[in-house]
């Protein structure tokens, strides 16, 4: 009961520790939406007299078209994943009210749009990013050229449109589901709404779209930019070879891997992964390589203070230790039930795995851990993550400005809420061997899987009767 209460406890500071940042952002927000306010009002009052009357015209339709625009995304993809009260027709009278006033500039029709968010979307991770600062964000992209992959699924989701009827009995593939304006893909002829057939000499079937990306995306580390064909097929059935230039970049390894010697004959393999940027996958892969190969009895994969990142490098990265096709991470959103990525057949890694988490644990990290303690491949050690589960999707508006909102939010495969009260660990600290296996037993028989320690008593009741058997001819 002592270990429930300080359970309980822990789960409340938590979810303190995790209301406290996002009032944090909320405060920001709302500061940022009265000063907002502040300057429309100075700036109404300071230019009675306007030369240039059909030049402000034009930039009042502008302003009216992009807070259209803004409304529109909300009320169809916003999804209020934490139940703050989001009310469509208290939405729909603060645009009104938005439409009803007269623009001067583009300046002024962003402050009305974020004092439309800030009265309307009580969600700290939803914002309005003006066009310069948009333009930078969208430099960073897996692809590294300027386009967003996706299955034939999430191509139709994330669109709302139909597959191009050249391709409507093709529901495999890889599909661009954007792109963004002036990169180099927008260049080279590519569309949303194309398929990805071929990237320089691979052929594209049966490659999922994060691999596509980094096929195209191309070596980590390199001083120059280069070229990459592509082979697309257009929305009226043409193929078309495409080519690309690949950018110079240089990307941080976020993988350091160590072997310790324990007690016995253990041999400790330690993986610390910091983020999930687009080395993640490669880099746990090769340091799993070669810890298995330098004699490694057990893992250990350190996820402490790794603050997430990429959702596709942490999905990968669990299936180099999760097999049998076994879920991945459940999502909830507005759009409908899609199914969950899941595991290969096979895992890189059957070694025992424990899972170092703490407070700082979030976002892909956290689906990772859940990943694994919800399919009993690990056990996780340390202090509850941090809670934040919630899907953003980024929108880009028609001024080039751009829109992120939260559109669903992330479950573990059994269906944990990991938003706001993050995954509970297994142990508070290391525990022994014996207490590991126990844990993971437990879990198995609860998922309605047999425990290893069935499995290997009616193994060796197998071997005695066959010996027996052996024996008697």
């Amino acid at each position: 009961q002592q270990q429930q209460q300080q359970q309980q406890q822990q789960q409340l500071m938590f979810s303190i520790g995790s209301k406290f940042e996002d009032g944090l952002l909320e405060a920001v927000r709302q500061i940022e939406a009265a000063l907002d306010r502040a300057l429309g009002a100075f700036s109404s009052g300071t230019h009675l007299v306007d030369a240039a009357e059909a030049s402000s015209q034009q930039a009042s339709t502008s302003a009216q078209a992009l807070i259209q625009e803004v409304w529109e995304v909300v009320d169809t993809s916003y999804m209020d994943a934490r139940h703050s009260g989001f009310d469509h027709q208290q939405w729909a009278k603060l645009r009104d009210a938005a439409l009803s006033r007269t623009y001067r500039d583009q300046a002024s029709a962003h402050r009305a749009v974020r004092e439309m968010l800030a009265q309307g979307v009580a969600d700290p991770y939803c914002r309005f990013i003006p066009p310069a600062e948009f333009a930078s964000m969208k430099k960073y992209d897996v692809t590294g050229v300027g386009l967003n992959l996706g299955t034939a699924e999430e191509y139709t989701k994330k669109t709302g449109r139909s597959l191009p009827q050249s391709a409507a009995a093709d529901a495999n593939g890889v599909w661009v589901v954007g792109l963004s304006k002036g990169s180099e893909a927008d260049r080279a002829g590519m569309e949303q709404g194309d398929q990805l057939l071929q990237v320089a000499d691979a052929d594209l079937t049966g490659v999922s779209p994060f691999q596509a990306a980094t096929l195209i995306a191309g070596p980590d580390d390199s001083s120059t930019s280069s070229p990459v064909n592509l082979r697309v097929r257009k929305a009226d059935g043409r193929q078309v070879e495409l080519t690309v230039q690949r950018p110079a970049r240089s990307l941080a390894s976020p993988v350091v891997s160590s072997m310790q010697q324990q007690s016995g004959d253990r041999q400790v393999g330690t993986i610390r992964l910091a983020s999930f940027n687009a080395r993640a996958l490669r880099d746990v892969s090769a340091a799993l390589s070669q810890l298995q190969q330098g004699g490694a009895t057990e893992l250990v994969l350190d996820l402490r203070d790794n603050r997430g990142g990429l959702v596709s490098e942490g999905l990968e990265v669990a299936r180099l230790f999760l097999s049998d096709g076994v879920p991945i991470v459940l999502t909830q959103s507005k759009a409908m039930a899609a199914e969950p990525p899941r595991a290969g057949p096979a895992a890189a890694t059957q070694l025992p795995l424990t899972v170092l988490v703490n407070e700082h644990t979030a976002s892909a990290s956290e689906i990772l851990a859940g990943a694994l303690k919800d399919n009993c491949r690990g056990v996780l050690v340390g202090k509850r993550t941090y809670g934040k589960g919630l899907i953003q999707s980024v929108y880009e508006l028609s001024d080039s400005s751009g829109l992120v909102i939260t559109v669903g939010k992330y479950l573990t495969p059994r269906g944990t809420d990991i938003d706001r009260f993050g995954i509970a660990p297994d142990f508070g600290s290391q525990p022994a061997a014996r207490q590991a296996a126990e844990v993971l037993d437990a879990c198995r028989l609860d998922a309605g899987q047999p425990p290893q320690q069935q499995q290997r008593q009616q193994l060796v009741v197998e071997l005695a009767a066959a010996n027996s058997s052996s024996s008697r001819r």
